[in-house]
């Protein structure tokens, strides 16, 4: 009778998808669910034109611009996209997903102590990508580490 039943299930098996397969929807899945919250930050036109009064003013009177403006929609935005992020790396594609919408609800709160937390830390990790930008600007280190990389690759071609 057991070996009948396993008769019959094998042949109603589905073969499992091979893990490149799963990887790649795994991260379409969560550049589909990112997306929207990269754009919270810029809008739909992420570069200004060279023209621009804004750009033009900052050029000439010498102030730096921050990379991300720490503002109480852009931390609400940036609690979500960091809860996402830890449920992705703790747990994978769901439990990312689950955890980017629970944080991006609770964040939007008004009178709770979890939506201070979320936007406490949120607004910290703000001002440390604007630091980070700000360190970069100052000692050129893209610009640096990009010819470092393309002297070796050179070197080795």
């Amino acid at each position: 009778s057991s070996s009948v039943a396993q008769c019959c299930l094998s042949s109603f098996s589905v073969p499992a998808m091979p893990a490149r397969a799963s990887r790649r929807g795994g991260f379409v899945l969560l550049a589909a669910l990112t997306m929207p919250a990269m754009l919270a930050f810029t809008g739909p036109v992420a570069v200004p034109r060279a023209s621009s009064r804004v750009v033009v003013a900052a050029e000439s009177s010498g102030s730096s611009v921050a990379l991300v403006k720490v503002t109480k929609e852009n931390n609400i935005a940036t609690a979500g996209v960091l809860g996402g992020v830890a449920g992705l790396v703790l747990g994978g594609v769901w439990v990312g997903a689950a955890l980017f919408a629970a944080s991006s609800y609770l964040a939007k709160k008004e009178d709770s102590d979890v939506a201070k937390a979320l936007q406490g830390v949120a607004q910290g990790s703000l001002e440390a990508v604007n630091f980070v930008d700000y360190l970069n600007n100052k000692y050129a280190v893209t610009g640096s580490l990009g010819s470092a990389i393309f002297d070796a690759i050179e070197k080795n071609l």
